[in-house]
């Protein structure tokens, strides 16, 4: 059955139900608190606010030349923020930048943040590359401050193998969750 014709139904319902209001004359006496002593509604903890991650700044290893098919590397560090070409890569110059995130989430909480170990990047002509060692800037044990937030800095290395060339581009999976 086709439920996309049903679907602007479906919505008003769902809105309707929403919508209609709540008997206040109705009490509930299993809420009702020993005296002095909470009530149910206020013991309850409130929902804990999710957890979002928005890629502010992507990452860019600018631009490099292969000299040879020995290959080499170019390492975005997000510690020092330093970049550092090796093997038989050079460089042309240009802005590589370091990949900046936010997350946003319960003021205070601890959070964990993982990284893909390695992602193959494409170029359109078939051309490949390997990023590894995907890393951040953050503490060992990072946590949002006390109005939900949290920078953070990341990068790795660019490895180049053989006879490749090519604009590379690929997606880095970024997880984040509460510890």
């Amino acid at each position: 059955m086709n439920f996309e014709k049903y679907r602007p139904v479906l919505w008003s319902l769902a809105l309707l139900v929403m919508m209609q209001p709540v008997s206040a004359s109705a009490q509930c006496r299993l809420c009702t608190a020993a005296p002095g002593g909470p009530t149910a509604s206020q013991s309850a903890e409130k929902p804990e606010k999710p957890l979002q991650i928005q890629i502010t700044t992507n990452l860019d290893f600018s631009r490099l030349a292969l000299l040879n098919r020995s290959g080499g590397e170019i390492h975005l560090d997000p510690q020092s923020r330093e970049r550092r070409v090796s093997g038989s890569l050079r460089d042309l110059g240009g802005l590589s930048l370091h990949g900046e995130g936010r997350l946003t989430g319960e003021p205070g909480r601890l959070v964990k943040v993982q990284m893909p170990e390695r992602i193959t990047l494409s170029a359109p002509n078939g051309s490949t590359a390997e990023l590894v060692r995907l890393d951040t800037n953050l503490p060992a044990q990072p946590r949002l401050d006390r109005d939900g937030r949290l920078s953070f800095v990341f990068g790795g290395r660019l490895r180049v193998n053989g006879n490749v060339s090519g604009q590379f581009r690929g997606r880095i999976a970024i997880t984040a969750e509460y510890e």
